[in-house]
């Protein structure tokens, strides 16, 4: 356990350390100090939940059932992909997923930090693809659903300021994951540094409201290529919204840059509400609608629907004669949401994490932005993305078979914000102080956080490492992004995705004696990696600033993803 301790320590100042080069002003120490305790501290917490089997059976044979539930809706959706089928998918994953947000005040290095677990059940495969810039027209033809705005070579929300004098707009250079088949769960990173993942939040609606079939896949795609700003994302979210309608029950889209963050909730339909993330703030986010009061005359922090509060009204879901103010989490969220017992624990760890109290928890008050009780690290979003909900009292499964040393307790791994159906973690670090190309980062972690690595993919790799994407072409992959969606395993066997896979599943089925071992070779590879990323951020904005040297610099980027995941699938075992 003081290995872990004192590597965890190592990780969260080598990340102080790095990110306050390339002209940024050099962290406090008692700031460092500060980090490098508070990270100790929950690492303690983390190491004590193993050693004490926090979660009981009765919660885990729940969460059992309704695992089997969405994998049997899962497995339904997956009969009816195959080719030439709707572009937009279904929503199948209305319960997973976890997203935090914290403002370029809130960082120990100024930079925008944005965390996503992203959750499915099934069988998933993880493609990464890095799209060049200006391959692919912005035109409605194949089915692609894009705002008006877009197509017309508008900057979108101001068809009066034409964004390229008459010339159709093309895409951004952006990373894209994809996981073929699914709907909602892909996530990016584009040239202007602008990133976007989502979590599905249901709402109450029950009126379908679409235009040929709805929106719901391009949304994400959309803003992957075209927007040049977290404000302009939000924007593009909002018009295509309101121009073809959702096509799912409901959802909350994050998206950030280097400069901010925003939050938006759509739901079935054609109704949208978006609130900025204060530069001081941090915003935490589970399965429910989290946004509650909205100003959209402050249009510095808030965007949406003009009716937003009048079809409420209109609908039951809001009494203007009742003195309360419009709650849009209220008014527009399945309750069902609100009440879930696992958007409440993961919820509550998280905020007590970031704010450093444990107040009482009300979900139907809890406001969505927090004032953090210290600057926070991308090892502090590895933390909190790998929480179990240590809190909660180990509970023993009557009629299990004796385990040494250990009592009757429950061996798997129990879910927390880092879950049994994790597919990839993600941190997107954005800094505004370094060139886009070093400074936007996408720390990707392929499974669960809680027992794997995060690889840095900066902006300014041009190559993915081999084998993590299942075509040479992206326009081919996003072609067949549904009809090839089904026996990824099987028809794609030595894809390194597997790896991951069959580790966990290895890994889980006696996870409270190998997990302690596997985190302290993560924590010592964590550390490893951030050591050596720093290093190579040294020399790479000179380089970057030479059009002769840009190659270089890129292929170097290229070159240290790419060795690192060598070095992770070398490893064998994940037994001690």
């Amino acid at each position: 356990m003081k290995r872990v301790l004192l590597l965890s320590a190592m990780v969260s100042c080598t990340v102080l350390f790095a990110t306050s080069l390339f002209g940024q002003k050099p962290v406090n120490k008692l700031v460092t100090d500060n980090t490098c305790n508070g990270l100790q501290e929950n690492v303690h917490r983390q190491g004590a939940a193993a050693e004490g089997l926090k979660a009981g059976a009765d919660r885990q044979g729940q969460r059992a059932v309704e695992l089997q539930t969405k994998a049997d809706r899962q497995g339904a959706a997956a009969e009816g992909l195959k080719a030439g089928a709707d572009r937009q998918g279904t929503d199948v994953t209305g319960e997973n997923c976890f997203a935090i947000i914290a403002g370029k005040n809130t960082t120990v290095d100024g930079s925008v930090l944005f965390g996503h677990n992203e959750d499915d059940s099934g069988e998933q495969m993880l493609n990464v693809y890095i799209v060049p810039a200006g391959t692919q027209p912005a035109t409605t033809e194949g089915g692609l659903k894009i705002p008006a705005s877009i197509a017309n070579g508008y900057a979108v929300g101001d068809k009066n300021n034409p964004g390229s004098e008459g010339k159709q707009r093309t895409n951004g250079k952006f990373i894209w994951c994809e996981f073929p088949g699914m709907s909602v769960a892909d996530a990016a990173m584009n040239q202007w540094g602008v990133a976007i993942a989502s979590d599905g939040c249901n709402s109450r609606e029950d009126r379908e409201d679409v235009t040929d079939g709805g929106i719901l896949y391009d949304l994400r795609i959309d803003v992957a290529k075209y927007a040049r700003s977290a404000r302009e994302a939000v924007k593009i979210i909002g018009e295509a919204v309101q121009e073809y309608g959702y096509k799912g029950s409901g959802r909350t889209y994050s998206v950030a840059d280097p400069e901010e963050g925003w939050i938006v909730a759509v739901v079935k339909g054609r109704h949208w509400v978006a609130q900025r993330v204060p530069d001081d703030k941090v915003m935490i986010l589970p399965n429910y609608y989290t946004i509650t009061n909205v100003n959209l005359e402050d249009t510095e922090n808030f965007m949406g629907s003009p009716d937003i509060i009048d079809y409420a009204i209109s609908r039951g879901w809001y009494d203007p004669h009742s003195r309360q103010e419009f709650n849009f989490r209220l008014a527009y969220a399945d309750p069902a949401t609100i009440e879930r017992a696992s958007n409440r624990t993961r919820h509550k760890a998280v905020i007590e994490y970031v704010t450093g109290g444990s107040d009482n928890y009300d979900p139907y008050s809890v406001q969505p932005m927090f004032t953090p009780a210290k600057k926070l690290s991308v090892a502090d979003m590895i933390s909190m993305l790998s929480i179990h909900n240590e809190k909660e009292e180990p509970q023993k499964i009557i009629g299990a078979p004796e385990q040494p040393a250990r009592g009757h307790l429950d061996p798997s791994h129990i879910p927390g914000v880092c879950t049994n159906v994790t597919i990839v973690s993600t941190i997107f670090q954005l800094r505004n102080w370094m060139p886009k190309e070093t400074g936007c980062v996408m720390w990707m972690c392929p499974g669960r956080p809680c027992a794997n690595v995060y690889v840095p993919w900066t902006l300014g790799m041009t190559e993915v490492p081999e084998g993590w994407a299942r075509y040479d072409d992206w326009q081919e992959a996003e072609q067949h992004h549904f009809s090839d969606a089904t026996d990824k395993e099987k028809n794609y066997p030595e894809h390194p995705y597997w790896f991951f896979t069959k580790r966990w599943n290895k890994l889980n089925s006696n996870y409270i004696y190998w997990i302690k071992d596997v985190q302290d070779k993560k924590w010592q590879m964590q550390y490893d990696i951030f050591k050596s990323y720093t290093e190579l951020q040294k020399s790479l904005p000179k380089k970057l600033k030479k059009s002769k040297n840009r190659k270089q610099a890129e292929q170097m980027l290229n070159q240290f993803t790419a060795d690192t995941y060598k070095k992770i699938l070398s490893q064998k075992s994940i037994k001690p």
